[in-house]
Order: C-alpha cells, then sequence, then structure tokens
C-alpha cells in the first residue's frame, strides 16, 4: 500500500471514519472468524453516535486477483453491498501491467487469457458496483513496476524494454540487475521505475490518464508513489540534473563522503544533502502534480487518494512523500496514511499528528488488522475515533471474503441506519 503489500502495497496497498477499510493486498487468510466477529462485535461501540449516523466512506481494498474471475467479481460486489460498503478501492495496475485491456500497459501475467477472451474486468466491477450505489476507485501502483524472481514474460514491459528507467542506489547499481536475496536482505519489494526519467514519468501519466478517461471512475487511488528507501534515486538524469543545480554529484553528499565534506565544509556540505533530499520528493510531488492537473482536466470530479507513509519526517526523508503538501496545494482530495504500529498510542499519535497537518477530513487512517491481537484492533479504532478524521481502513477484502457472516455482522453492529 505505498500500501505495503505481503500475500497478495506495498505499497499500496481506502478509508473512512468509523467505517472501516482494509488496505487491500495484503495478507489473505489472516482474518479467522472467532476474531473478525469478536472485532465487529466490539467496533460498533467505538462510535460516539449510533451506526446509523456514521456518513464517512465505508471501503475496501481490493486486491487484483478478486478481479480474475467474473464469479470473484459477483461475490466482492455482493459482500460489499451485504456489509454496508459505499467504496472499493480495485487494484487494476500491481506490477507495470494492467487488469483491463489498458492502451498502455501489457496485461498482467495471471490475467493474459481472460482479457484475450475479450472480458474486462474493471468494467465489469464498475457496472455492478455502481448498479448497487458503490463507488470504485482504480488503485494503481505508480512507480512500483516489478517485484517476482523471473522478469516478465512480455517483452513490452517497462523492465524488458526500458531498463534504463529503473531507479539506481548510490553504489551505481540499478535494481533491475538486484538479486532476489538483495531485495530481501534490504526488505524492497522490487523494482521501482524512476521518477527522475522523463520518460518513465510520462509513460506513468498516459497509463493513467487512458484509464481515467475510458471509464466511469469515481476516483484514482495511487500506491507506492515514493522511493523504497534511501539509498536511491542515482540515475544520471537524477544526477546530472542536481549536478548542474548545486554544482555538486549527490552520491559523495549521500555517502558522506570526507574529502567532499573537507573541501566544502560542514555548513555547506549538510545544506547540500539537504537540498538532496528536497531535489528527490520534488521529483515525487512533480509527477503528483502533474497528474492532478490533468486529471482534472479529463475528470474534474475525479476523487484523487494516495496510500503514504504515517510519519511525515521519514515520509520525506526516506520515502519522498510530501504529502501534506499534496493536500494542501490541492493535488490530492485525501491521503491514507498507513498506521500499521500494532501499539494504540504510536497509531494515535501518527493519525493526531497527521490530521494537524491536512486537516482530519483529509485523513482517511489505514489500520492494521492482521497478525494482531483482536483486542489491539478494537482499541485502535477506539482511540481514534473520536478524532473524527475522514475514514478509517481496513486491510483488506481479500482477507475477510472467505467469511461471509463478516459482512452480515458488520452492517448489523455499524452500518445499519
Amino acid at each position: 500500500m505505498g500500501i505495503r503489500e505481503h500475500s497478495g502495497r506495498g505499497a499500496h496497498s481506502g478509508y473512512a471514519l468509523l467505517p472501516f477499510f482494509l488496505p487491500a493486498e495484503k495478507f489473505r487468510g489472516l482474518f479467522q472468524l472467532p476474531v473478525v466477529l469478536s472485532v465487529l462485535l466490539t467496533i460498533a461501540s467505538v462510535a460516539p453516535a449510533a451506526a446509523g449516523q456514521v456518513t464517512q466512506a465505508r471501503a475496501l481494498w481490493v486486491v487484483r486477483t478478486t478481479l480474475l474471475s467474473q464469479a470473484g467479481i459477483d461475490r466482492l460486489v455482493e459482500n460489499a453491498a451485504r456489509g454496508g460498503f459505499n467504496h472499493l478501492f480495485v487494484q487494476v495496475c500491481g506490477r507495470g501491467d494492467s487488469y483491463f485491456p489498458s492502451n498502455v500497459y501489457p496485461p498482467a501475467e495471471d490475467c493474459r487469457a481472460l482479457l484475450a477472451t475479450g472480458f474486462d474486468p474493471l468494467a465489469c466491477v464498475l457496472e455492478k458496483a455502481h448498479a448497487r450505489g458503490i463507488k470504485v476507485h482504480a488503485w494503481v501502483n505508480a512507480l512500483l513496476v516489478w517485484s517476482s524472481a523471473d522478469r516478465p514474460e512480455d517483452s513490452r514491459h517497462v523492465l524488458n524494454s526500458h531498463p534504463e528507467w529503473m531507479m539506481v542506489d548510490s553504489g551505481g547499481n540499478s535494481l533491475a540487475r538486484y538479486s532476489r536475496s538483495q531485495f530481501n536482505r534490504l526488505n524492497l519489494t522490487g523494482v521501482f521505475i524512476s521518477p527522475a526519467v522523463p520518460q518513465a514519468v510520462q509513460l506513468v501519466r498516459d497509463f493513467v490518464l487512458d484509464l481515467a478517461r475510458r471509464y466511469p471512475l469515481d476516483g484514482v487511488h495511487l500506491d507506492y508513489i515514493r522511493y523504497p528507501m534511501s539509498g536511491v534515486d542515482f540515475t544520471g538524469y537524477a544526477r546530472e540534473e542536481f549536478r548542474r543545480r548545486q554544482g555538486v554529484d549527490p552520491v559523495p553528499l549521500f555517502n558522506s563522503d570526507d574529502k567532499l565534506r573537507h573541501r566544502l565544509g560542514a555548513e555547506r556540505f549538510k545544506g547540500l544533502q539537504g537540498e538532496w533530499v528536497r531535489y528527490r520528493a520534488d521529483l515525487v510531488t512533480e509527477l503528483v502534480a502533474g497528474l492532478a492537473v490533468e486529471l482534472k482536466r479529463v475528470k474534474p470530479g475525479l476523487l484523487r487518494s494516495a496510500a503514504v507513509m504515517p510519519d511525515v519526517a521519514s515520509a520525506f526523508d526516506t520515502f519522498g512523500q510530501d504529502w501534506p503538501r499534496w493536500i494542501r496545494a490541492g493535488y490530492l482530495d485525501m491521503v491514507l496514511p498507513m498506521a500499521y504500529s500494532t501499539k494504540t498510542e504510536v497509531v494515535y499519535d501518527q493519525v493526531v499528528k497527521a490530521c494537524r497537518e491536512v486537516g482530519a477530513e483529509k485523513v482517511w487512517p489505514g489500520l492494521r488488522a492482521y497478525e494482531v491481537p483482536v483486542a489491539g484492533v478494537i482499541e485502535r479504532a477506539r482511540k481514534i475515533a473520536p478524532l473524527k478524521t475522514g475514514g478509517v481502513c481496513f486491510f483488506s477484502y481479500d482477507g475477510m471474503r472467505d467469511n461471509p457472516q463478516y459482512f452480515d455482522r458488520l452492517r448489523q453492529s455499524l452500518f445499519t441506519p
């Protein structure tokens, strides 16, 4: 989620106040029925008013694998309506590919055969969800383009056609050449495309705009609209532009080179390190801003959102997400801080700070609802409820779809007018 992905991002890894939104693509089958029912029955008491008073969005993140059959889509919409949900964040791009007949990205490998039959999963979701009064947001993994140990089969995939557009670490190594052990050691989800490369940025824009033009979407949700770590992106494009602006190569700045520090002086050296951090973040912001301008032109009423790291400082310094700026400048309508800590006070503090930064109505917290005690989930939901954020998001539809009673209990205990 963005949303951090596990079994099915992390990215981008939806959102509402008392309603919940489960970041979709994370862990499947992690909800056990007794646990879920206990959570639902207890969370009903979180609302300061009756369940019918809840007006915030009630959303679900829906991982791309749910789109692989007509039956899966039918079941999704039925379960969502049954549970009282009114927003679906549906993943239509997982790894530089598409789960609809895109004019820009090649079909996802597990969706290729389905698309070849003429079936359009996204169109199907839209038709069926809208018929039930449920809004649909297209969830797009923006900069993450691959994570499998094997390279993409399709020669048109950007990792195959333009490996030179991938992010580069401070040692000059492209993420496109990383081994599986390197990804695991650094805890990286996969290969990311560089926002410093103009052609790469245009590719992402073309994909999103093609999507927005052709489908009656209610929103576009950006996941993995960030760097995977602080040690990237040292592509030739970024280094050359930074050197042109500041007169210094960013690599020795990042590596804290003593010779350069001595030559520039400690104060100047530290200032330039800060300039590099700002430059990286500005590249991501420019992508978000460019998309905002074009989406407003193509579809003015479209809701724009992004999954973001919850801590403002580390989001900016490490991941290049200047998300308070994205909201204040009007590039996005809301952000989804991924407040996945199991510590209630940490989550509360993160959400409080996010609300102070951009206003509670612009914040849809994502709460961790996997691999944690039920009491902890309840405690965190109760703690943040009085903040009256724009929404609360639990991750995900895919984690609850095999527990049909979940949807009944949720509607009865929380969403019933």
